[in-house]
């Protein structure tokens, strides 16, 4: 099973400075893009050549591994470059989203005994295939070899929107506070600070069994049956080509 790493937030980390002694980095929610490297610590202008603003998708194409810290050589479009970031296992290949960040020239690796003329010192990250719209699987949270939790014994709870209604007449509750029920068929916990719940009642819209997102600071294990209430939105982009057509934010349980 892959390991996924969680979205990294910190306010502030240590790593060595060019000339070698500790220094304190301040996480900042700034960064220079690669293409916009003339403008030092700027907030990345939304452009043709950055359409997502200052999310970044990149594909490790080295890593180096240090005490406290992860070095990863990373493409992004035609751009090379290298970031910075807390320990994680991480693999060549494998593609990963991160925002801001904080440029350093000439930076100084003791443990490795280099210097890196460019590099990000990044913050937060997570591996795109542990995004929540990702099917992949959450280790220790999600479901192991035991069947899929599926909604055939949910049983209707009541004064909830049933949710082949509720994917019908969409617009009719965008922006309003709804009460629905399902059974939790899939769980992602700590993604960008939320946990993001998939639940399912055994209806069907349009042939295909509804299957609703709802993002929430509760706790609840894979196959529960929950109830929640929390606000309905419509085509929620989160870039990175991430839009929801329907989703349920701050859930809580009823």
């Amino acid at each position: 099973m892959k390991t996924f790493t969680y979205t990294l937030a910190f306010a502030t980390w240590a790593l060595l400075s060019c000339d070698s002694k500790p220094k304190v980095i301040v996480a900042d929610t700034k960064t220079e893009s690669p293409a916009n490297s003339a403008i030092p610590n700027s907030t990345v202008p939304v452009t043709a050549k950055n359409p997502m603003g200052d999310m970044h998708q990149v594909q490790v194409t080295e890593v180096l591994q240090a005490e406290r810290y992860t070095y990863l050589k990373v493409k992004e479009n035609a751009e090379s470059f290298w970031i910075a970031t807390a320990k994680l296992e991480a693999k060549v290949g494998e593609q990963y989203f991160y925002k801001g960040g904080l440029l350093k020239t000439n930076f100084e690796s003791v443990e490795h005994k280099r210097v890196f003329d460019k590099i990000y010192l990044v913050s937060e990250i997570i591996n795109a295939a542990a995004h929540p719209s990702s099917n992949a699987d959450m280790p220790g949270h999600n479901h192991g070899p035991e069947a899929t939790p599926t909604s055939k014994d949910f049983k209707p709870v009541a004064g909830t929107i049933a949710l082949k209604d509720l994917f019908a007449q969409a617009k009719k509750y965008e922006r309003k506070t709804i009460f629905v029920a399902g059974t939790c068929v899939k769980a992602n916990y700590g993604i960008m600070n939320k946990n993001w719940y998939h639940i399912q009642d055994g209806t069907k819209y349009n042939g295909k069994l509804c299957d609703l997102t709802i993002t929430s600071n509760e706790n609840i294990p894979l196959g529960a049956q929950v109830a929640f209430e929390g606000k309905l939105v419509l085509n929620k982009d989160f870039g990175a080509g991430y839009v929801y057509e329907i989703l349920v934010e701050d859930g809580h349980l009823k």
